[in-house]
C-alpha cells in the first residue's frame, strides 16, 4: 500500500475521482453520475479543490470543495463549500476525512475563504469546531389556499433568459453570488430528477421573479406535488403563480421554503393561512478566518451602529481566545464554535448562546443591534 495525500486532483485523475463518490453514493446499477449530479464540483476547473487521498494511484478518500463568494445581507465573503465527502469502505476508521478536511481548510484560508457552508450535520464536521445553523421554514400548501394569478404569467426559462435570471436573482440580499455560467449548469444537471426554472412576468411581460421547483411523489400518500428549490424576485409574483405551477405538474399541492429573515413571504403565508415550521438544520458552518471575516463586515457593522460606536467595539484573535471589547467590557469566544452561533444563530435560538455577560451589558445591546447575520440556503449550490 503506497498511500499519497492530502493533494488536490489531477485533470487526468478526475474520472477515477467521480467512481469513487459513485461507488459510495451512487452504486445502483443505472443511477446517474455524481459529474452529471454536481457539474461544477467535477469540473476540471475545480479539479485543486477536489481533495485526496490515494493509493497507488486511486483516490481512496475525497473531500468536495466549491468556492464561491456570498452575500450575508450587506456583506460579501468568499464561501467554501463542502460535500461528496467519502472514503472507501477498505480504508475507514483511518482518519482519512478528518486530515482531508484540515487540509481543505488550509487550502481555502489560503484562497482567502472565510466561511465554510457544509452539507449535512456528520460528527465529522463538529469534531472539528463546525456548527449546525438553521434558518429557514414553510410547509406544503394545498391548492384551495393559493391565490388568484391576478395580472401575473409563468413560462419555462430558455437559455437567452439567463440575464435575467442573474438580475433577478442579484437583488436578493442573502444569496450564493452566481453569474450566468453558473446558472447553466445548475439548471442543466440531473440533480433533482424532473426540474424545472419558471420565469414570472408581470401585466406587461416583464420577468419579475422566478422558481426553480421539482415535481415528484408524496412518500405517504403519492400525490404530485411541487417542492421549491430555489425563487427570488417579487414574493407576492410568486405566490400569484403556484396554481399555474401545479397545474403544470398535476399537482393538487406545493411544498415551500424560504429563510425565516424573509419577512415578505413569512407575512404572504401568514395572510392566507399556510400553515409553515421551522426546519430541522442542516448546514453546518464554520467562521474558519475570524478576522478577515470581520474584515468583510465593517461597512455594515459601521453603517449599523455608527462610526463612534463602532470605532470603541475592538475585536481580535489573541492566545486566550476570539476577544470582543467594549467600553471596559470583554467577551472572550472560545474558538470557532462560539464565534460561529454568535454570528448566526437565528432570532429564537439566540438564548443558547449563553454569553456571560452582566445584565445591562453595553455590549450585549451593541452585539445585538449587529448579530445575527443571515445565512443563504443551498438551493441550487448545493453539493
Amino acid at each position: 500500500m503506497t498511500v499519497e495525500g492530502p493533494r488536490g486532483a489531477r485533470i487526468d485523475e478526475l474520472d477515477s475521482v467521480v467512481k469513487l463518490a459513485d461507488d459510495v453514493f451512487n452504486p445502483q446499477e443505472g443511477a446517474f453520475s455524481m459529474k452529471d449530479a454536481f457539474p461544477l464540483l467535477f469540473h476540471e476547473d475545480n479539479a485543486d479543490d477536489l481533495r485526496l487521498f490515494l493509493d497507488d494511484g486511486r483516490p481512496i478518500s475525497l473531500v468536495g470543495m466549491f468556492q464561491r463568494e456570498v452575500a450575508l445581507g450587506g456583506t460579501r465573503h468568499r464561501s467554501c463549500c463542502i460535500g461528496s465527502v467519502c472514503t472507501d469502505v477498505n480504508y475507514r476508521g483511518q482518519g482519512l476525512a478528518t486530515r482531508l478536511m484540515k487540509d481543505g481548510l488550509a487550502k481555502a484560508v489560503r484562497d482567502g475563504a472565510d466561511v465554510f457552508i457544509i452539507s449535512g450535520g456528520r460528527s465529522l464536521y463538529r469534531r472539528l469546531g463546525y456548527v449546525l445553523i438553521g434558518g429557514s421554514e414553510g410547509g406544503a400548501v394545498p391548492k384551495k389556499k393559493l391565490p388568484d394569478a391576478g395580472d401575473y404569467s409563468i413560462r419555462p426559462w430558455k437559455p437567452d433568459d439567463l440575464p435575467e435570471l442573474v438580475r433577478i436573482h442579484s437583488a436578493e440580499r442573502v444569496r450564493f453570488v452566481r453569474g450566468p455560467e453558473d446558472f447553466l449548469a445548475f439548471l442543466s444537471c440531473k440533480r433533482w430528477g424532473p426540474t424545472n426554472a419558471f420565469l414570472i412576468c408581470n401585466g406587461k411581460g416583464r420577468p419579475v421573479a422566478y422558481v426553480v421547483s421539482s415535481c415528484s411523489k408524496d412518500k405517504g400518500t403519492g400525490e404530485a406535488r411541487v417542492e421549491f428549490i430555489e425563487m427570488a424576485g417579487s414574493r407576492w409574483a410568486i405566490a400569484c403563480s403556484l396554481r399555474a405551477l401545479l397545474k403544470r405538474c398535476g399537482a393538487e399541492k406545493v411544498v415551500l421554503s424560504w429563510l425565516t429573515t424573509d419577512e415578505e413571504m413569512r407575512a404572504i403565508a401568514r395572510s392566507f393561512g399556510w400553515r409553515a415550521k421551522l426546519h430541522e438544520s442542516h448546514r453546518t458552518v464554520g467562521i474558519v478566518a475570524p478576522e478577515l471575516f470581520w474584515l468583510r463586515c465593517e461597512a455594515l457593522l459601521r453603517e449599523r451602529l455608527g462610526s463612534e460606536v463602532f470605532e470603541s467595539l475592538h475585536f481580535e484573535v489573541t492566545e486566550e481566545g476570539i476577544v470582543l471589547s467594549f467600553q471596559g467590557e470583554k467577551l472572550v469566544l472560545d474558538g470557532m464554535s462560539e464565534l460561529t452561533n454568535l454570528v448566526f444563530l437565528p432570532e429564537g435560538a439566540r438564548d443558547e448562546l449563553n454569553l456571560a455577560l452582566r445584565a445591562g451589558s453595553a455590549l450585549a445591546r451593541v452585539l445585538g443591534r449587529i448579530f445575527p447575520l443571515p445565512l443563504p440556503d443551498y438551493e441550487l449550490n448545493f453539493i
